[in-house]
């Protein structure tokens, strides 16, 4: 299964399993009219300015909107 399998749940953002080891988790943000994009995140500043950057409508916290396939908040480098 490749990353983007992986994270394709139909959330317009998805963040990845945290893996022991891994120094980011990837998130997959849908952008209106064009391509996703899958961005390696190490810590929540990280993934809030990406996804302020791609996405300003969307609210990090909504979990309608952000789906964690695990350990919701959780950063490998935090």
């Amino acid at each position: 299964m490749t990353i983007h399998e992986a994270l394709d749940r139909g959330h317009p953002v998805e963040v990845s399993a945290l893996v022991p080891g891994d120094r980011d988790r990837h998130v997959r943000i849908e952008r209106p009219e064009t391509t996703p994009v899958v961005v390696a995140c190490s810590s929540r500043q990280q993934f809030e300015d990406v996804l302020h950057r791609e996405r300003p409508d969307i609210d990090p916290t909504d979990p309608k909107q952000v789906h964690w396939a695990d350990h919701p908040g959780e950063w490998p480098g935090s």
